[in-house]
């Protein structure tokens, strides 16, 4: 929705043409309240939706400044709300911001949304944007990458906010457009709360607020009756049971105990469908990549690293280790409407078990020895994947010693930069711009990251940089699609897939209204309504 007057001046009426009435009508999630599910009556107001999960927000718990992990992340968007949304084509939407524009090449304007209030009351205005950032700023994040060259942000009047950078940024707006990266909070509530309660309590203008956490047990949503959004919700609250096994959630939904649950593992789901529950539509936006120590060992050799991936079919991967659960992937998850997809020109990538012989006889290790460490605690539906990958490389002569390992272990290689041998599966979910996806394994600070000062990696930093630095989306698409290509000759990382971050199934003889989103935010519950 980009209207371009000069080269250096680009205004965004955020959708305003298509959806920007109706996205005031309902709210963020900018979906028709009888959308997804056929003919389903008028929706009825009340009621409280049971559905359950299997995780409970970790470290951080539900404070967007520190929180990070994907079970905060999926209950956080439902209190609080961004500057601007993704529809599921990718497009920017208004939300919190129902315009927006680049002034200059340094500096980008926001029109706030008039008469919302935050769940206590108090009014949303260019002073919480200001503040939200300042904070976000200051906190201990891996959001602030985002957010690279910020050097200051205005509040022109209370609808007006300006971001000025000291460098062009092509990420910011992505970020902002992210519904579990720039979460607004309030100076009133969030600014007012202690720590512990910022962490178990939201503060937030979204639909619903986390009222009560009982530990390891439930997390329980009240409606936000200062919501925004005109008709909505429909429901009175949400109450979220905390089930670690997937079997015991399958028996809530049979039983009629939960309208609604969140799977991991693929064939649990498949059996809830079979048995006559809805299945969601999947978005395969959870990427599987294994990062690559080539600091010594084998994988030091690129011709090594080039027949480990030559020696992997990839597609039987999906169809026999996850029974289809998969899709085809590079770094960036398929699932991501920016996603390059693979193809028969992408290096490396069909397999080839004879150049795979012959890559490894021309390094001199034709039997090479390969670690591969991954959780052995959690994700069990994903094993298989790494036992039929052990199987598909010992046919090119490579020895792939697989390390179940308890993900207290992995922690420090993720959090810290603790170093791994060789391979190390680390499963990351979806980002808000293409770029974040190469910055754990190619940024100076990332955590993943053995390839610095190594001259292997020297064309994808440098295409990394420029895709940083482009707000032209077809520019940085172009060079997305070259890093990805120069990812995959030099073997940086290996990906054998894209999966679902979850599979949502529900009773749609009892609950109406709502249909899965592409991002996994649930950002259509506000739409949604139970009925006995």
């Amino acid at each position: 929705m980009n209207e371009k007057s000069t080269p250096s001046r680009r205004v965004v009426l955020a959708g305003a043409a298509l959806v920007g009435p109706f996205a005031a009508l309902v709210g963020c999630g900018g979906q028709d309240p009888e959308a997804g599910g056929g003919d389903q009556g008028t929706p009825v107001d009340g009621g409280t939706l049971t559905y359950a999960v299997g995780t409970q927000p970790a470290a951080g718990g539900v404070d967007p400044m520190v929180a990070t992990a994907l079970a905060a992340q999926s209950v956080m968007n439902l209190a609080y709300e961004t500057l601007l949304v993704r529809d599921d084509d990718g497009q920017i939407q208004p939300c919190l911001a129902t315009e927006h524009e680049q002034v200059d090449d340094l500096t980008w304007r926001f029109t706030l949304r008039e008469g919302v209030k935050f769940a206590d009351g108090s009014p949303f205005t260019a002073d919480d944007v200001v503040y939200t950032f300042q904070t976000y700023l200051q906190a201990t994040t891996s959001k602030k990458a985002y957010l690279g060259g910020l050097d200051q942000i205005v509040a022109v009047d209370p609808q007006t906010v300006e971001f000025v950078f000291d460098a062009p940024n092509g990420t910011f707006l992505n970020a902002v457009a992210h519904r579990e990266t720039f979460m607004i909070v309030g100076a009133a509530g969030y600014g007012a709360a202690s720590e512990d309660d910022r962490q178990r309590l939201t503060y937030g203008t979204g639909a619903f607020q986390l009222t009560d956490w009982q530990d390891g047990v439930s997390l329980t949503f009240t409606a936000n009756e200062n919501y925004w959004g005109e008709g909505v919700p429909h429901l009175a609250g949400i109450q979220m049971p905390i089930i670690t096994d997937e079997s015991t959630r399958l028996a809530t939904l049979q039983q009629g105990s939960a309208q609604a649950v969140a799977f991991t593992d693929g064939t649990v789901a498949d059996q809830a469908a079979k048995s006559g529950f809805e299945l969601g539509e999947l978005n395969f936006t959870q990427s599987l990549p294994i990062f690559v120590n080539p600091e010594s060992g084998p994988l030091a050799d690129v011709r090594v690293r080039q027949a480990l991936s030559l020696a992997l079919d990839r597609q039987a991967l999906i169809d026999v280790a996850m029974l289809g659960y998969g899709k085809l992937s590079l770094v960036t998850p398929a699932g991501d409407p920016a996603a390059p997809q693979p193809d028969g020109d992408t290096p490396n990538y069909t397999r080839d078990v004879a150049e795979a012989k012959a890559l490894l006889a021309e390094a001199g290790q034709p039997n090479p020895t390969v670690v591969l460490s991954y959780f052995g605690d959690v994700s069990q539906a994903q094993h298989p994947i790494y036992e039929l990958m052990q199987q598909q490389c010992a046919e090119a002569g490579i020895t792939l010693d697989l390390q179940a390992t308890p993900t207290s272990e992995l922690a420090p290689i993720f959090t810290a930069g603790e170093s791994f041998t060789d391979l190390v599966s680390l499963p990351w979910s979806y980002r808000a711009d293409p770029t974040f996806y190469f910055d754990p394994f190619l940024s100076e600070a990332g955590a993943m990251n053995h390839w610095r000062e190594n001259p292997d990696a020297d064309t994808a930093r440098d295409l990394l940089a420029q895709a940083k630095a482009t707000v032209d989306e077809a520019v940085k698409a172009d060079l997305v699609q070259q890093l990805v290509d120069e990812v995959a000759q030099q073997v940086l990382i290996l990906v054998p897939m894209a999966v679902p971050q979850n599979y949502e199934v529900w009773d749609s003889a009892k609950f109406f209204g709502y249909t899965t989103d592409p991002y996994g935010s649930r950002s259509r519950l506000p739409q949604s309504w139970v009925q006995s």
